[in-house]
Parts: C-alpha cells; sequence; structure tokens
C-alpha cells in the first residue's frame, strides 16, 4: 500500500540518482567546453558539491524506505544508510565552502593544472 512517508522516502533516492545522472550529464559538457580531463573535473568542488549532494539524497531516501516500508528491514542497513547519508551531507558542505573560498574550477588538492 503506497503511504505519504513510503512515497516521500522513494521520491528522494530517485530524485538522488536522477542528481548524480544530471550531475555527469552537465558535467561531460563543461568538460568539453572548457576541454579539461576528467581527473581535474572530478576533483573540483562544482562536480563534487552536486554529486554529494545527490548521494545524500540517496542515501537518506534509501535509509527512510527501510525505516517505513511495509516489510521490516534489518536494523543494521538502516543505521548504514543513515551514517553514509550523514557523511555524504558534511562533504557536501565542505565542498561547497571550498568552493565558495577557492573558486569553484580551483582542483580540491590544490593543483591548478588543467590536464
Amino acid at each position: 500500500m503506497i503511504s505519504a512517508p513510503s512515497l516521500l522516502a522513494n521520491s528522494l533516492w530517485v530524485l538522488g540518482l536522477a542528481g548524480v545522472l544530471a550531475t555527469f550529464s552537465y558535467m561531460n559538457w563543461l568538460r568539453s567546453v572548457r576541454q579539461w580531463s576528467w581527473r581535474h573535473t572530478l576533483k573540483t568542488p562544482i562536480f563534487l558539491t552536486p554529486f554529494t549532494l545527490s548521494l545524500f539524497l540517496f542515501s537518506g531516501g534509501i535509509a527512510l524506505t527501510g525505516l517505513f516500508s511495509g516489510v521490516p528491514t534489518p536494523w543494521w542497513q538502516t543505521i548504514a544508510w543513515s551514517v553514509l547519508t550523514l557523511l555524504f551531507g558534511i562533504q557536501a558542505v565542505t565542498y561547497a565552502r571550498a568552493g565558495r573560498q577557492d573558486g569553484w574550477d580551483a582542483p580540491i588538492e590544490g593543483k591548478n593544472n588543467h590536464e
């Protein structure tokens, strides 16, 4: 049976997966325009912030799906997905701060080469 909490939980993880796909699609276009390598692109906050935010939504949706599903899921799975949600949230905030401070195109490692 469909309930409002299960619909919300399932919508979150689907939105997270759509965000991952959209992030890779946009970064593939931006990479070709700016003539970056994938190695450089995957290190920039302009990629890492929406990517980790999408993973935050995905893992949070899976954790909530475990809580609201009709069939009980093991408690350890819900805790594991909740921990991943917390870690991805912290990473998204960290990458967003790095983007605001050092520039969205600057690699996280500090190397400034466009391989």
